[in-house]
């Protein structure tokens, strides 16, 4: 990148946090308004299938990030705010996320009761605690979304992208393979949060969302070496011999996706909003984590080896400034 575009992006950078703390500031504030008055009553039940874990992802992490950075992130590439509808639809869906994803990570639901749930959740009431809330969510969702059938259509899709992902527990799958599995379960997460807004798809907007939600499951992926490790999952992290390779393909898709993003039908000064806002929420983070990743090689003959590591060595806090500071740094150095 030129000197003169990252001096822009560098002055851009502190309107930019303070737009996203006061984005963050105002879900958390939804969140207790209008969700907590819903968990409290269901977490009362104490069956088990709720534990402050679940209530972290809902309420600090998908119920917290996907209005407040993926949401504000389609209003900002189409030019308006985003309204009380599309804000409750949004967080619904980030709400319900960790909560289907339990079903088949912890619960062990039987494939065809979790495709029940997608495909009739008027007709259900749920057993426990989880799956109650999952279905409130999801029909409260599906009654504000501009087009309920294709909400509950693309949310099929994630379905069946996560019974491909079932393959990861295998230890049969080579890397190619794992890769396909890994960029198609975040293309179609990320297309399903989009049918919570009421614009339709631009030309060439469906192109770079896939672009762009494979490359966030990967950065997924780069944050959840120790988890999924602990689970037995393969990912492309979790059985990666060289960061570098990651890093190469990551910063290859990201390219791939910014240059989908600029050719398709919306103002090119909303699209860098767009892509202002993805970077810095997601993708520069990932870059930071990359490099503490990386130093382990260093230790093990230049090759990574996850397993021989201890959790402090592969869990990266972003919470601390250093990590903000070089989040920043590469946030304003990245391509847009």
């Amino acid at each position: 990148m030129r000197f003169s575009e990252r001096l822009k992006n560098s002055l851009r950078t502190p309107g930019l946090l303070i737009r996203i703390i006061n984005q963050v500031g105002r879900q958390k504030k939804f969140i207790v308004q209008k969700i907590d008055p819903v968990i409290g009553p269901l977490r009362s039940m104490n069956d088990g299938s709720l534990d402050e874990a679940d209530i972290k992802k809902l309420r600090g992490y998908y119920g917290l990030a996907v209005p407040a950075i993926l949401g504000e992130a389609f209003c900002a590439l189409r030019g308006s705010r985003m309204t009380k509808q599309e804000r409750m639809a949004s967080t619904c869906q980030g709400a319900m996320t960790g909560l289907g994803d339990d079903f088949f990570d912890r619960q062990r639901l039987t494939d065809q009761a979790v495709k029940d749930f997608v495909e009739r959740p008027s007709s259900l009431e749920g057993e426990t605690a989880s799956e109650k809330l999952f279905l409130h969510f999801y029909t409260t969702a599906l009654s504000l979304a501009p087009d309920g059938l294709q909400m509950q259509g693309q949310l099929l899709k994630v379905f069946h992208a996560q019974l491909l992902s079932k393959e990861q527990k295998k230890g049969m799958l080579n890397n190619q393979q794992i890769q396909d599995i890994t960029l198609r379960k975040g293309a179609e997460s990320l297309l399903f949060y989009r049918t919570a807004f009421s614009h339709p798809l631009a030309k060439g907007e469906e192109k770079m969302l896939y672009c762009l939600g494979g490359l966030m499951q990967l950065s997924n992926d780069i944050f959840d070496v120790y988890p999924d490790l602990q689970d037995g999952i393969d990912t492309l992290l979790t059985t990666a011999d060289k960061i570098q390779n990651i890093r190469t393909l990551f910063l290859s898709l990201l390219k791939i996706g910014t240059t989908a993003a600029y050719q398709s039908d919306y103002d090119p000064g909303d699209i860098r909003k767009f892509l202002d806002i993805i970077s810095i929420g997601i993708f520069s983070r990932c870059l930071v984590c990359l490099d503490q990743l990386e130093k382990n090689q260093k230790r093990t003959e230049g090759l990574f080896k996850p397993r021989l590591y201890k959790r402090k060595d592969l869990v990266c806090d972003m919470d601390t400034a250093v990590n903000k500071w070089r989040s920043v740094r590469y946030h304003i150095r990245s391509i847009r």
